[in-house]
């Protein structure tokens, strides 16, 4: 299996990751609200998603730092909200952020992000709002909660 055919598509309109066995939604909140977000924000945005069932589920998350990091890949090239290159899988919806939150904070009330221009993963204030988005993520071993009841 290589880097680029490990995402699939699914009927639900959600990329699933065959290498990690999870599911991603295919926008980040900046291209599905056209706002940025706080880490708390994005908190804040991981209760709607799952309040409204995205894609069926209701358990959706923010990216482990592994999870981040394994959907940037140099070899792919996908357009971001400022038309600059980002290495992601062209299945996620172009006109992306190019920062994405990760679920690790630390001590010093910093949370981590990944940029997907170059990969790099660093630790921010939490309360960085200007070009941060979530990207969420959940286990494909949960349950579904609409659409098998």
């Amino acid at each position: 299996m290589t880097e680029q055919n490990r995402f699939h598509d699914n009927p639900s309109g959600v990329i699933t990751d065959t290498k990690l066995k999870n599911e991603w939604l295919p926008k980040d909140s900046w291209g599905d609200l056209g706002q940025w977000r706080t880490f708390d924000e994005a908190q804040g945005y991981i209760l709607t998603m799952n309040q409204v069932y995205a894609g069926g589920f209701c358990d959706w998350r923010l990216p482990t730092r592994e999870e981040a990091e394994s959907l940037f890949d140099s070899e792919l090239n996908q357009k971001d909200w400022e038309d600059e290159l980002v290495h992601i899988n062209s299945l996620f919806v172009s006109k992306c952020a190019h920062f994405m939150w990760i679920k690790e904070t630390n001590d010093k009330q910093q949370a981590s992000r990944i940029n997907l221009r170059n990969g790099e993963v660093e630790w921010v204030d939490r309360n960085t709002r200007e070009h941060q988005s979530a990207r969420l993520v959940r286990d494909t071993k949960s349950i579904r909660v609409a659409g098998d009841i």
